[in-house]
């Protein structure tokens, strides 16, 4: 149905064209148009503004952009200062009331921290072996003689006998200083 329904809808196929006539031998050769009218056409188009004018409105434009920025990032800052005031007195507020409880307030909380801060240090001085005395200079006394007889490093178990004995002095202060 909507084939038959297309087929009326065309047009009948035009007759054959009559033989040329002097009209048909005038479009046969090409129309030449003056340079004035060509160069009228060209000019048409739409140019933008002027470059002068495009960078006032560049200016302008960032001008605007820079001041809404800045408006912008004052807002955020205090919209931020807002929120760590109200963060801060809610934290408060809860403190207070764990601080009458079990819970210990955060400056209890950094104070024992500190302490234990204090104790790991220390504990990392005494762990330094050289520190301890006797040690630094049995090891020094030890590579010396090495360095003095360097074929005959045997000799030197005097000296690697002392070195052992202190480590092993500094060791039993190291365990000591626990209880």
């Amino acid at each position: 149905m909507g084939a038959a329904a297309s087929k009326q809808d065309t047009a009948p196929p035009k007759p054959a064209a009559p033989a040329e006539t002097a009209s048909d031998d005038k479009q046969a050769h090409p129309l030449q148009f003056g340079r004035s009218l060509l160069n009228s056409l060209d000019k048409t188009h739409v140019e933008g503004p002027s470059a002068d004018r495009q960078a006032t409105l560049d200016s302008s434009v960032q001008q605007r952009i820079k001041s809404e920025l800045d408006r912008l990032r004052k807002e955020e800052a205090e919209v931020r200062s807002q929120i760590e005031k109200a963060i801060e007195k809610e934290n408060l507020e809860r403190e207070s009331k764990h601080s009458g409880a079990e819970g210990k307030n955060s400056n209890v909380l950094r104070q024992e921290l500190d302490e234990v801060r204090k104790k790991i240090e220390r504990h990392r001085q005494k762990s330094d072996i050289s520190a301890y005395a006797g040690v630094k200079e049995a090891q020094e006394q030890l590579v010396k003689c090495y360095k003095s007889q360097p074929e005959r490093t045997l000799d030197c178990w005097k000296e690697a006998e002392d070195f052992k004995a202190a480590v092993a002095k500094a060791e039993k202060e190291f365990i000591a200083s626990f209880n």
